[in-house]
């Protein structure tokens, strides 16, 4: 090889390696630069992506993995609310149509002793309800926060906070923090419709906020009415991780299946490690929420999957 040769190759080693070392500098460098300047001026939380409280002066931001502020904290460090609002409910695992179309939950009525209209008429006609609606999937945000009264949120609420892998589906009301039971029963799949539940389309990273955090970001003063989870299988660790702040919730509504075994195998939950409809209806009575079986309902009879409701016992004002 020539002089000039060896002159080239030398030079094309040389700018590779300036460009590794200019690219790895920028990104983790810069991600250094970034976590470092997040951890002086935040409270409250553990780990950036599970969604904190970033102070800029007087200012308290909450922000999610998304960079973007959901909302800013009060000067009380509440969530801000208008006078008018007495009532809260938390939607986690929302979506715009959950209060604008015929979702099967908020088209039920849960306190026949006080009002005959179903959630979603009930919600549109008050004018002293906030809804703060949580969910990973970043498309919902522009939806959500158009509604009224509405608090939208991008993270997923789970037992940890930070940052949890994510499964996607292809249909979007499947996708969840748990991954796919491998051994649901294959016959669930002959009317095809449950097939985009249980092929992975990719996995991502999602921002986690445990329950209790956005418990105690609620003004004292207001009632927490409703809580309504479908977290895909992870209703109750959504719930569990309300902790002492649970109490305060009036009623409850969680997704959950009764098992079905097939040869000593549970063959159609949907997900790995899925807690059953039973351990849900004995955690949540030990918690003090007793279970409504005349308000519950099944969701999808064929995978006995329902859709169950439960009452704060400490409270008089749940029926």
């Amino acid at each position: 090889m020539n002089r000039s040769g060896q002159l080239t190759i030398t030079s094309i080693i040389i700018i590779i390696g300036f460009a590794v070392f200019y690219v790895n500098y920028t990104i983790h460098g810069g991600l250094k630069v970034f976590s470092n300047t997040v951890a002086k001026n935040r409270v409250g939380f553990g780990g950036f992506g599970a969604g904190v409280v970033v102070v800029e002066g007087n200012k308290k931001d909450f922000v999610t993995m998304v960079q973007r502020t959901m909302f800013t904290l009060n000067t009380q460090g509440y969530i801000p609310m208008p006078d008018t609002i007495k009532r809260v409910w938390i939607d986690v695992g929302s979506h715009a149509g959950t209060f604008l179309a015929g979702d099967s939950v908020y088209s039920a009525v849960y306190w026949p002793s006080r009002t005959s209209k179903n959630l979603r008429d009930e919600f549109r006609e008050a004018t002293d309800i906030m809804t703060i609606a949580i969910d990973p999937n970043a498309r919902f945000y522009d939806g959500l926060s158009k509604i009224p009264r509405v608090v939208a949120i991008i993270a997923a609420v789970y037992t940890g906070a930070g940052t949890q892998l994510f499964y996607e589906y292809p249909v979007d009301g499947c996708s969840s923090l748990l991954e796919p039971n491998a051994e649901l029963d294959v016959s669930y799949f002959a009317g095809k419709w449950l097939t985009g539940c249980h092929q992975v389309k990719q996995m991502t990273g999602v921002s986690t906020v445990r329950l209790e955090t956005i418990l105690s970001l609620i003004d004292p003063r207001l009632d927490i009415q409703l809580l309504k989870i479908d977290a895909q299988g992870a209703d109750l660790e959504v719930a569990q991780s309300g902790g002492e702040q649970l109490k305060r919730v009036g009623k409850i509504i969680i997704e959950t299946q009764k098992k079905v075994s097939t040869n000593n195998k549970t063959s159609n939950m949907l997900y790995k490690n899925q807690v059953s409809a039973a351990h849900s209806v004995k955690w949540m009575a030990d918690n003090g929420f007793i279970f409504d079986e005349k308000q519950s309902f099944a969701n999808n009879e064929e995978i006995k999957e329902y859709n169950y409701v439960f009452n704060n016992r400490y409270r008089n004002d749940t029926s």
